[in-house]
């Protein structure tokens, strides 16, 4: 018995050390411009590391067995908590069908109970989301396939002017972020730092992979998410009473990001992992083709808008934004 328990605590310990010193590294090392150079080089060829582990142990040779705990160098810009949320993320592309009787919400199904204008003022750009499968932010991510990421891009189609390295350069950093409808404050966190941008990959140095967060009750079923809000720039406080179009947050960079933006979702629920994400139909908005977009990304925008009446169905390569603000 004692073996026994002795073996589960030393398989537990080979598991969460490496983890952690990783994590520890990664820390130290994200300081340092060579350091990031050092992560970006161990990202790429840890699985090709993990294979010479997986010879090694195949033909004894304990040099090479060691390269087994290649895989963990991911934590070296993923925070531990990070992958827990990852995986109960997961876990929810396989539970979240069952809660709901695999008749997942979809534009042809579900009708919204209320009217959402975009969560800001002025012209952005949908840079991920979209009704369908080839432009949707996340489709096997049932909480978010109906979710949208919006930066702001200039008409030469780039999002930030001056070093990328600085959050402060980017041209939404620091914007509000408004209310898209009427209801009540449920849930929100104010107090991770910004992730550190480089303009190329996404980082994530909160224990939240959406950062600070706030979520707004605003029918029985229908719960907005707005994600990587700037650390302290939350304006309300859960159980605040919210109007459509108050200033509520201020776009930032918290979270895994790979840059400054608003994240937006409509959700069934509080989870962020087990709600079914609803497929949003903006009020009263402008959208049109954003200029220059391919100089900024080269995948397809096909079928991106979809009108009906009031109401418009965005997605990836559109410039929107309201036309009625309620509030402002």
């Amino acid at each position: 018995m004692l073996d026994l328990i002795f073996n589960v605590m030393w398989w537990i310990a080979s598991v969460i050390a490496p983890a952690f010193i990783c994590w520890i590294a990664g820390i130290i090392l994200l300081r340092f411009e060579a350091g990031r150079v050092i992560i970006t080089i161990a990202c790429k060829i840890m699985w090709l590391l993990f294979v010479v582990g997986i010879v090694g142990i195949i033909i004894g040779n304990r040099y090479m067995e060691w390269f087994r705990f290649a895989p963990f160098l991911m934590f070296l810009k993923t925070p531990v908590p990070t992958l827990f949320q990852v995986i109960l993320q997961l876990s929810g592309m396989v539970i979240t069908p069952i809660i709901y009787k695999f008749k997942l919400p979809s534009k042809e199904n579900y009708t919204l109970r209320g009217d959402y204008i975009l969560p800001f003022t002025g012209k952005w750009t949908v840079v991920n989301g979209g009704l369908h499968k080839k432009i949707s932010h996340s489709w096997g991510i049932l909480t978010q396939r109906y979710a949208y990421d919006f930066i702001i891009v200039d008409d030469e189609g780039k999002s930030s002017s001056g070093d990328r390295k600085s959050v402060h350069n980017y041209h939404c950093y620091g914007k509000d972020i408004i209310a898209p409808a009427d209801g009540v404050v449920v849930k929100l966190y104010n107090k991770h730092k910004d992730s550190m941008v480089d303009g190329k990959s996404a980082y994530c140095n909160a224990s939240r992979i959406q950062g600070n967060y706030i979520i707004i009750k605003h029918n029985e079923f229908e719960y907005s998410m707005i994600a990587h809000i700037m650390r302290d720039s939350i304006a309300v406080k859960v159980g605040d009473m919210v109007k459509q179009g108050d200033i509520i947050a201020k776009c930032g960079n918290t979270g895994n990001s790979s840059e400054p933006h608003i994240h937006f979702q409509l959700q069934a629920g509080t989870s962020l992992f087990l709600s079914a994400g609803l497929p949003i139909a903006f009020t009263n908005i402008n959208a049109q083709d954003k200029k220059n977009y391919d100089v900024l990304d080269k995948r397809s925008c096909d079928d991106n808008l979809q009108v009906v009446g009031n109401k418009s169905y965005i997605g990836r390569g559109l410039e929107v934004e309201n036309t009625i603000l309620i509030g402002v």
